[in-house]
């Protein structure tokens, strides 16, 4: 409920009464479990970067070649978005405040180096040209998260681009791979 209402009202614009109300519990119930509305945001946001780690990790579980690994990595990340697009709102409200800044900061610095651990690979095994595997997976990282910007965030267009995934991997494989 509390995702629900930070990504339609904003930070500021849910109060802990919206909470509670929304869940019909009283305020001492949600002190309870948070000492603020800021620790219950901070929670909802890193609980829903680990979802989709999670998410990424599960795509590519099992999966030996480096290139396919991040094949599924971006479609699951283009999936995840799609189905859950008040992630990416969480994402925008948190980068606007530097006290939860750190915490979307943080989840981009552990996906850049698993990234960039794939982009290795694959350069080892000569499906992936030499280069800055850490600029690499910064760029397929910004790629990505521009396309979810662009086209999940107006209300409607994710159903009406199928094909994001598709492109999405297309983008930013087609620059690395030799």
């Amino acid at each position: 409920a509390a995702r629900r209402l930070f990504a339609e009202q904003g930070y500021h614009g849910t109060a802990v009464g919206d909470v509670c109300d929304a869940l019909g519990v009283g305020k001492g119930v949600f002190y309870w479990y948070f000492e603020s509305k800021e620790e219950l945001f901070r929670e909802l946001l890193r609980t829903s970067l680990y979802e989709l780690r999670r998410a990424q990790e599960q795509a590519i579980e099992g999966v030996s070649d480096p290139v396919d690994r991040l094949e599924k990595g971006i479609r699951a990340s283009i999936d995840f978005f799609r189905n859950d697009p008040g992630l990416l709102e969480l994402i925008r409200i948190a980068a606007r405040y530097e006290e939860f800044a750190g915490v979307v900061t943080e989840s981009h610095e552990i996906v850049v180096a698993d990234t960039a651990t794939h982009i290795k690979d694959g350069m080892a095994a000569g499906e992936i040209r030499h280069g800055d595997a850490e600029l690499m997976a910064h760029g397929v990282l910004g790629a990505i998260f521009h396309f979810v910007e662009t086209y999940f965030g107006i209300e409607g267009t994710a159903a009406d681009r199928p094909e994001l995934a598709d492109e999405a991997v297309a983008f930013c494989l087609r620059g690395m791979l030799t």
